[in-house]
């Protein structure tokens, strides 16, 4: 990488962090002159009385709301329409996706939607950044700590066929409500499922062949709150300010995702979950010690060198730094009790090659820092079996 080579930088929008702001949320609304508010969520959310958190906060400012909260856990493209068919049947001047990366990547599929007029699966390889149709503003208030989709430019949703990523500019929330007390009551291994999903977007980021050194930087900071914040956050889970290191570690995360997108972590990632429906972050545990070794190969210099800027070592040999980055790394991959092997996704030798294609036609696996072909997909699943 040379900072001679040329980059862009899209921050995301306004970002509103503190315990206790989801519950001025009207009050914003109603000073920008939004007086009606569509807000997509999931069951739970909505039975754990979060979402009456949040409707009780419109109702103080006069804000009138309804909800579809229906939202799957691995969002699909049905969830989508019917957030886009209830956009349509109000008359709202306000989009509020309220929960974890599944509510935030349903309403950006329903945005996607309702800006091109086409269905969601029509937006991937299409980059959303124009529409004739006016923006809704936007709001995201994220309840889990990991996906980083309240900063990021791209959903993850699930078709009946498999996984796909849409992206564009006018798919990121505009307002992001960062309020660590709405992440209080995720259990533990919710907790460390998400949080080292975080993780891994710093750390794919930071380690990938697209250049920008502010995203580096920001990737960096988000794995240090990650390494520092997610152990506490799981033991326990009433430690607002390791609540709130987690939520800044999921933020930052997305961030360096729109910027540069992430690596083969995720890129052999989402295969197997279009295969079968698994927990994203017991899928990244799996796959996150193949994917170092093979990148730290001949990825050395740069997973050392964030060893050392992380305060993991003081070592100047590169061999014994990059230990280092991978035993931080593992220690975080342990909280989640993730599976060993593929196997337990219900996948053998005979779902490899289907793997592969799949993995081929993901940006993140082209983005990997170290080329990944075929031969090389191939090998890395076999050693997850």
């Amino acid at each position: 990488m040379t900072l001679a080579a040329a980059f862009t930088l899209n921050w995301p929008g306004d970002a509103l962090f503190g315990a206790g702001r989801c519950d001025g949320l009207g009050e914003l609304l109603a000073a920008r002159g939004q007086t009606s508010a569509l807000i997509v969520t999931d069951p739970g959310l909505k039975q754990a009385g979060v979402l009456g958190r949040i409707e009780a906060a419109l109702d103080r400012a006069g804000v009138s709301h309804a909800a579809y909260a229906e939202v799957s856990p691995n969002p699909t493209t049905a969830n989508v329409t019917a957030a886009r068919q209830a956009w349509q049947a109000g008359r709202y001047d306000a989009l509020i996706a309220l929960g974890g990366g599944s509510s935030i990547d349903t309403a950006k599929g329903a945005l996607a939607e309702i800006l091109t007029g086409t269905d969601s699966f029509a937006s991937f390889g299409k980059d959303v950044d124009t529409s004739d149709v006016p923006v809704p503003p936007f709001y995201a208030l994220p309840t889990t700590s990991g996906t980083g989709s309240e900063s990021s430019l791209g959903a993850v949703l699930k078709s009946p066929e498999r996984k796909f990523v849409i992206r564009g500019r006018l798919l990121q929330p505009a307002t992001v409500v960062m309020d660590p007390e709405l992440t209080l009551s995720l259990p533990p291994a919710m907790t460390a499922a998400t949080g080292f999903d975080a993780f891994c977007h710093a750390i794919g980021a930071y380690a990938n062949n697209q250049v920008n050194p502010i995203a580096d930087e920001l990737a960096l900071a988000s794995m240090r709150y990650a390494i520092d914040f997610l152990e506490r956050a799981v033991t326990d889970g009433s430690d607002l300010e390791a609540r709130a290191g987690v939520m800044m570690s999921s933020y930052l995360g997305g961030f360096c995702i729109g910027q540069k997108g992430v690596d083969g972590i995720h890129g052999l990632c989402t295969p197997i979950e279009s295969l079968h429906a698994a927990v994203h972050g017991h899928v990244l545990g799996t796959i996150l010690p193949h994917m170092l070794r093979f990148n730290m190969e001949t990825l050395g210099a740069r997973y050392a060198t964030a060893a050392r800027r992380l305060g993991l070592t003081a070592s100047a040999d590169d061999a014994t730094a990059c230990k280092a980055m991978f035993d931080a790394a593992m220690r975080l991959q342990a909280l989640t009790s993730c599976p060993e092997s593929i196997a337990a996704y219900k996948l053998d030798a005979e779902a490899i090659p289907r793997l592969t294609d799949m993995a081929l036609l993901s940006q993140a696996t082209h983005r990997n820092g170290r080329p990944l072909d075929a031969a090389a997909i191939t090998k890395l699943y076999e050693a997850m079996i």
